[in-house]
Parts: C-alpha cells; structure tokens; sequence
C-alpha cells in the first residue's frame, strides 16, 4: 500500500516565528521557501513549515501528542547554543539504555523537539 514515509509538515499560525527558529537557532537550510511555505530535505524526506488558516491558536495546545527528532553530531554543544537562545529546554541530555544521547526542548509554537547522538 505505502511505499515509503517521505515526510511530514508542521502547521502553524505564524511561519516567520517556525521559521527564524529552524533556520537560525537549529541550523537548517531550507530547500524551498515561500511567504506561507518553508521546506526541508534530507534526500528523500521533507521536513515541512507551512502557515494555515485553520490554526487559531499560536501555542499548541498538546504537545506531548508528537515530536519531531532530529539526529545531531555534538548533542552538548547542540543544546548550549540553544540555550544560549533562551530556548525552553525540557529534558538536559541523557544516555538511553540504547546507548544513544537524547534532549528535549520546546519551538516557539509549543511543539517538542528531540535531539539524538547516535552511540
């Protein structure tokens, strides 16, 4: 039936606010951008910020719902400059039983973003 996962797009309210976030405080380089439409890529999956009419609400309301993940090289520099960004950390970075390094931390609309290292 599916072939493949090729992405996901994450809706918000304001897309400049998304966008100054993981463009400038996360680092990612944007494949395609509009005024309402940002989009990332990793070969073949898109990571996508689009701004939509039906969102009435700046924060979401459950955040717990889903998170985004994104695999990092220096997790302990990674969240520093993030904090350094006053950004709303909600787990500091801890080795899972898997042996990989994982960190938690908020976007500006609410949504919770995980960080892993690899082991």
């Amino acid at each position: 039936m599916f072939a493949k996962f090729s992405g996901i797009i994450l809706w918000t309210e304001k897309i400049s606010n998304l966008q100054k976030f993981y463009e400038d405080l996360l680092g990612l380089e944007a494949h395609y951008v509009n005024d309402k439409f940002i989009s990332f890529r990793w070969k073949d999956f898109k990571f996508s910020i689009g701004e939509h009419s039906f969102i009435t609400n700046k924060f979401n309301k459950d955040p717990y719902r889903f998170m985004i993940n994104f695999n990092v090289d220096e997790i302990y520099s990674t969240l520093n400059k993030l904090k350094a960004k006053n950004v709303e950390i909600l787990r500091e970075p801890e080795t899972e039983h898997w042996g990989g390094i994982v960190a938690t931390f908020k976007d500006p609309d609410g949504n919770i973003v995980q960080i892993f290292q690899q082991p």
